[in-house]
């Protein structure tokens, strides 16, 4: 149990500090220049929407999830 603790925390801890590192620039450009901030949050959502779509049809159709009848080998 302390081992899954201290692993959960070490990633919800890793996770915030990419997040933020990636997000530090992107709001200083955005509070810099005047307009930038919603483009940069339009080009986030459209570049997120995009690739959720391409998992969609990848794991959807190229690998049969919505096909005839779903198929898994285990490898």
């Amino acid at each position: 149990m302390a081992y899954l603790l201290v692993f959960g925390v070490g990633t919800i801890a890793g996770m915030m500090m990419i997040t933020a590192a990636v997000a530090w620039p992107l709001t200083y450009a955005g509070s810099r220049v005047a307009g930038m901030d919603r483009v940069l949050a339009a080009g986030a959502g459209i570049l997120s929407l995009a690739f959720g779509l391409f998992l969609v049809y990848q794991i959807g159709f190229v690998d049969g999830l919505f096909g005839p009848g779903p198929h898994w080998t285990p490898e």
